[in-house]
């Protein structure tokens, strides 16, 4: 292969034109080609022709098709409507004349889409899914409210051709409860990462046997339930949530123990119940990062007696407990940290971010409820204490 490549490259009548003989990129195999121009958008993947006859028809055979609105726009004040009107016009073309027998990926960002856009993502998605990718990716948040969010096509058994789709990451769509049948159908048996953002969902759990990475960002999912997830292989776990993502809060069902997980809560939108339940959940962990939980739900004492031990936890890494702007709010968003501590018996890294003291009180604080060493003042940095947990400061303010 790579020796036809280099006849096509090689100038006609065998002349050696130093313009051409210098073209090595065009005597490298279809297949490494067609790797380079699937980094590329696609209209500069469409331009690619005009390098030379090598290159003719090129992107054509492109494994995967990248889109983005943004990228058709002339001027920062032109109209979104005409910027949209340009880029269906291309990509209805493009779609048309593209041959690749199956996609590698389908990656389109129309965050700015209208009604009638939406028409067009729908056709394109459809088209998409034919080519039968490993990974789709789809961004349309629509800044005209959520009347106006794009819905994803039934994905479910009625369309067994997505067989190779390993990774599926939407924001800003609306998910009816087909969408559920994704994490169930023989036709999508290799779909194990799911990362959904500002997503519509009609569905109050998510339940699947073959996950291995779930993303769950400021969704919003039937408010009059908890919403639960039950993932028995999963492995990494984020998840952003507020009080209209997940009202009734959030109950997580994992078989295995998770790799990592990073939560992060929008202050004081969930009650301390609700809170405690969540953390008890990620017991597994091995590495877990948390962002914005209160303080009383440490603090308050029966819900601290029901919280498991994590005894596989080895990482964590926190922001402070949620807690009023006072000194002695200061003191008990230091006094949970200690009081959770006590649940981690084989951790080995703490890593603390933008705790709003200064790095005197921060280092005497965590020592003294730590390790009740209130005699040892140290300077902000990495503390290797004498138990081997290392404890990195990071933004302290």
């Amino acid at each position: 292969m790579a020796e036809a490549a280099a006849k096509r490259a090689a100038p006609a009548g065998g002349g050696g034109g130093s313009i051409c003989a210098a073209d090595r990129l065009s005597a490298l195999p279809d297949d490494l080609l067609l790797h380079i121009v699937s980094f590329l958008p696609a209209q500069h993947a469409v331009q690619t022709t005009a390098l030379s006859k090598r290159w003719v028809d090129l992107w054509r055979s492109a494994p995967c098709i990248n889109l983005d609105l943004t990228h058709f726009r002339k001027s920062p004040y032109e109209h979104w409507r005409d910027t949209s009107v340009r880029m269906e016009a291309f990509v209805s073309k493009l779609l048309m004349l593209h041959k690749a027998s199956c996609l590698d990926s389908f990656n389109l960002t129309a965050s700015y889409a209208d009604h009638d856009s939406l028409r067009h993502i729908h056709a394109w998605m459809r088209h998409a899914i034919r080519g039968d990718p490993k990974v789709i990716k789809v961004r349309t948040m629509c800044f005209y409210g959520y009347d106006l969010l794009y819905q994803l096509p039934h994905l479910g058994s009625s369309n067994p051709t997505c067989r190779r789709l390993t990774s599926l990451k939407l924001t800003g769509v609306s998910l009816d409860n087909s969408f559920t049948e994704l994490f169930h159908s023989a036709a999508w048996p290799h779909l194990a990462d799911v990362v959904l953002v500002q997503c519509q969902l009609a569905f109050p759990r998510i339940e699947s046997e073959r996950l291995k990475i779930l993303g769950f960002q400021y969704c919003t999912a039937p408010a009059a339930e908890v919403f639960v997830i039950r993932a028995p292989r999963l492995a990494s776990l984020s998840m952003s949530l507020h009080s209209n993502s997940c009202a009734k809060g959030v109950v997580l069902d994992m078989g295995s123990p998770l790799v990592r997980a990073s939560v992060s809560l929008k202050r004081d939108e969930f009650s301390a119940r609700n809170e405690a339940i969540l953390l008890g959940s990620l017991c597994n962990v091995t590495s877990l990062e948390i962002r914005d939980f209160q303080a009383m739900a440490i603090l308050d004492t029966e819900l601290f007696d029901k919280l498991p031990v994590f005894n596989n936890l080895r990482n964590l890494a926190l922001n402070p407990f949620s807690v009023d702007d006072t000194i002695s709010d200061e003191h008990n968003s230091f006094k949970a940290l200690g009081r959770f501590l006590q649940k981690t018996p084989n951790m080995e890294t703490l890593t603390l971010e933008n705790f709003w003291v200064c790095s005197t009180h921060l280092s005497f604080v965590i020592i003294y409820y730590v390790y009740g060493l209130a005699s040892h003042i140290l300077p902000p940095g990495t503390v290797e204490a004498s138990d081997g947990v290392q404890m990195t400061f990071s933004s302290v303010l």
